[in-house]
């Protein structure tokens, strides 16, 4: 007996520890997937792990764990609408042809928001936990599980029948690729299959699925009207007057999605620890002094809010006078080739130009020299006769230094041309030679 309750024990401490690593090794992954979508950026799956590690230690320390089970009751009802939404697209909507028949992961071809998932699971989540609440009875609250079930499969299919299937694709797969066929990502240099790569226009080459859901600078440039403040433009001209719809304010509209955001989360936690607090002291001493921190909470969560709007405006605004700056340089760059290959152009026009006026030289001097040297030479065999007269002999002798002086230029003629052709040939001369 003894040796079995020891098995036991270490068995049971095993089974929990694999559970503890697996649990937090999966809260990782869900971490690092959501924030990777939200904020583009991926510092990796360790850092998740600690600060999943981090929560659930301070939750068994603070002894949070019998004040959460009511808010785990909602969150159960969240998860069950989450579920249910994937379930009746898979079984019910691509059967149907309500949606496409492959499951599509890719940032570059999904809308931020597809409202048939996010719309029935909302719905579903928010009438269930009403239920669970018990307003509408003890038995909706009982049922409340199978009541965010049930509507998630009801509305998926509605919602999907409703839009026709148009969120689930922004844009066509591209379809160069076999299927199958190894394809290496121009970001990270790996090699995926054709499946897991997008053809992506900001850096005109593919890239792998987590490349493209950490990059920040392209504003998904590889579809159109599908970011989620499209997305909300488009449904603000659907439902508000032309007039009011141009005057939304999407800064403001920012500022209370993060607000609302985070003081819903304070909102969780406090409630949480009041939850815990009044299982062991009167719930009428500790409203107020919750109600107070709440209010103090709210006004700073504002603060932060704006603070993180206003960063993340200037810093798309540094970006965008960043990939402003970035065309004007390429165009300036392009300006700059074009000016080069015109000049290499006129040079090889000017080049060519040059060699043709050297061979029209050279032909014409070749030309010029064959009468010249009969001219010189007939002049030097009168020279030598002494019958003919003084008067006679002067005019050969100015031929003559005729006839050598245009000889001096036609060499001169045939040098520069040889200077411009690159072609000069220098002829070794005794200096006494040069002198004289």
């Amino acid at each position: 007996p003894g040796l079995a309750l020891i098995m036991t024990v270490v068995f049971v401490i095993l089974a929990q520890i694999k559970i503890n690593v697996t649990n937090a090794y999966a809260g990782s992954l869900a971490w690092s997937n959501f924030f990777a979508r939200v904020t583009h950026s991926h510092p990796g799956r360790v850092v998740w792990l600690v600060f999943n590690v981090a929560i659930a230690t301070l939750l068994m320390l603070l002894g949070v764990f019998a004040g959460i089970e009511k808010v785990l009751g909602v969150y159960s009802n969240v998860a069950i609408a989450w579920v249910g939404a994937l379930v009746a697209d898979l079984i019910i909507n691509k059967p149907l042809g309500l949606s496409p028949k492959g499951i599509e992961f890719r940032r570059a071809h999904l809308y931020d928001f597809n409202p048939v998932g996010i719309g029935s699971m909302l719905v579903a989540a928010l009438v269930a936990s009403v239920a669970y609440t018990g307003v509408m009875g003890e038995v909706a609250a009982a049922f409340s599980p199978f009541i965010a079930l049930g509507l998630a499969l009801l509305l998926s299919p509605l919602l999907a029948w409703a839009t026709k299937g148009r969120y689930y694709l922004a844009r066509t797969p591209s379809t160069e690729w076999k299927p199958g066929e190894v394809v290496r990502c121009a970001v990270c240099q790996n090699q995926f299959e054709s499946e897991d790569m997008a053809s992506c226009p900001a850096y005109r080459a593919p890239i792998c699925s987590l490349c493209c859901s950490l990059e920040s600078r392209c504003h998904d440039r590889c579809k159109t009207n599908s970011r989620a403040i499209d997305q909300v433009r488009a449904l603000l001209t659907a439902v508000l007057p032309r007039g009011l719809a141009v005057r939304v304010n999407f800064r403001a509209g920012q500022f209370l999605t993060v607000w609302l955001s985070i003081s819903a989360i304070m909102a969780v936690l406090i409630g949480m620890v009041y939850a815990q607090e009044s299982l062991h002291a009167p719930a009428e001493t500790l409203q107020l002094p919750f109600l107070k921190i709440y209010a103090f909470l709210v006004p700073f969560a504002a603060v932060c809010s704006w603070w993180v709007v206003l960063t993340t405006d200037s810093r798309r605004m540094a970006q965008d006078e960043s990939e402003r700056q970035t065309q004007l340089l390429m165009l300036e760059i392009d300006a700059h080739k074009r000016t080069d290959a015109e000049l290499q152009s006129a040079r090889d026009r000017a080049e060519a130009a040059s060699q043709a006026k050297t061979r029209y030289v050279a032909g014409m001097t070749h030309e010029l020299r064959t009468p010249l040297t009969s001219i010189l030479g007939y002049a030097q065999i009168l020279l030598k006769n002494s019958d003919i007269s003084v008067w006679v002999r002067e005019t050969i002798a100015t031929m003559q230094r005729s006839g050598q002086h245009m000889h001096t230029l036609i060499d001169g003629s045939l040098d520069l041309a040889r200077i411009e052709a690159g072609r000069l040939r220098l002829d070794p001369v005794p200096l006494r030679c040069m002198v004289a």
